[in-house]
């Protein structure tokens, strides 16, 4: 799971969202939850989950599922409700300590194995929206091996700081997000996970903003609330073709320096070694996830 370019989140129980949703030009959809206006939908809410996820996933779409925090009371009935063939990840909101993605863990290995989907088939990803979580990042992604990618909720996080902006027009302050947004980078990268960027109630140019500084400083992709962000911010994310073919060039001369009996070359100015050549793959491994949707897409 590391191509997730641009997420639709989708709110509400208009059964047209959904039956739009299939057609979205993000990468995958994340179906919330746990979103607070609509707490009191939340059978509704699972009940459209069931009936479409198989229909999005279908369409070469991924489907993910927001669900509650560990301290909600509502963490197993949403995962119980949502654990299928046709899910590929549960977001968990409020990831704050070790045990809750533990419990998470467990609460989706039990429906995978009750209801024969493949072990690992769900990913989790922890959603960070607060300085607790923030703080124990390195150890909730240490805590459990199912981790997909981690997700950063940069409004909700400035809320927990008393720092929100009085108007949903304007951004969490800059500073506040590049701290975070850098804190999270770091700790993914070092253990090899994806990280995605959550604003969802900025404003459109609010969000732009806030996803080119997440690409810059080594997002993989955001949740989008529009068709028109899932496409532009899709492209943004792309790893530029160049960039794919340097990472080529990187595997082929490590290949050689290995065959020679060495353990360091050079090519294009840039140092083969074995760090190089992690980053190298795990760039080649993301192009074969947009060239595999794009099929999946035509198809």
């Amino acid at each position: 799971m590391v191509a997730i370019r641009s997420i639709l989140l989708i709110r509400g129980t208009n059964p047209a969202t959904y039956e739009a949703a299939a057609s979205t030009g993000a990468d995958a959809v994340v179906i919330d939850l746990a979103a607070p206006e609509t707490h009191r939908d939340r059978a509704a809410l699972r009940a459209l989950v069931a009936r479409h996820a198989p229909l999005i996933a279908r369409r070469g779409r991924e489907v993910h599922v927001r669900v509650s925090d560990a301290r909600s009371g509502e963490l197993d009935a949403d995962i119980e409700a949502v654990v299928s063939a046709s899910v590929r990840a549960v977001l968990l909101a409020g990831a704050e300590e070790p045990q809750d993605v533990r419990d998470a863990d467990v609460a989706i290995r039990q429906r995978e194995m009750r209801r024969k989907v493949a072990p690992g088939h769900v990913r989790l990803i922890p959603e960070i929206d607060s300085a607790a979580g923030l703080r124990a990042l390195p150890q909730l992604i240490a805590a459990v091996d199912r981790h997909g990618a981690v997700a950063l909720n940069i409004e909700l996080l400035a809320h927990d700081l008393g720092v929100a902006p009085s108007s949903g027009h304007l951004a969490p302050t800059m500073p506040l997000a590049e701290h975070a947004m850098a804190a999270v980078s770091f700790e993914a990268a070092a253990s090899g996970l994806p990280w995605v960027l959550l604003a969802p109630h900025a404003d459109h140019g609010a969000r732009s903003a806030l996803a080119t500084r997440a690409h810059a400083m080594g997002a993989s992709g955001v949740y989008v609330r529009s068709e028109s962000e899932a496409v532009g911010f899709r492209q943004l994310f792309t790893v530029p073709r160049a960039r794919v073919e340097q990472a080529r060039a990187v595997l082929d001369e490590w290949e050689r320096v290995r065959t020679a009996g060495d353990w360091v070359g050079t090519v294009n100015d840039e140092l083969v070694d074995r760090r190089s050549v992690r980053r190298a793959r795990r760039i080649v491994a993301q192009d074969a996830e947009y060239q595999s949707e794009d099929r999946s897409r035509r198809s």
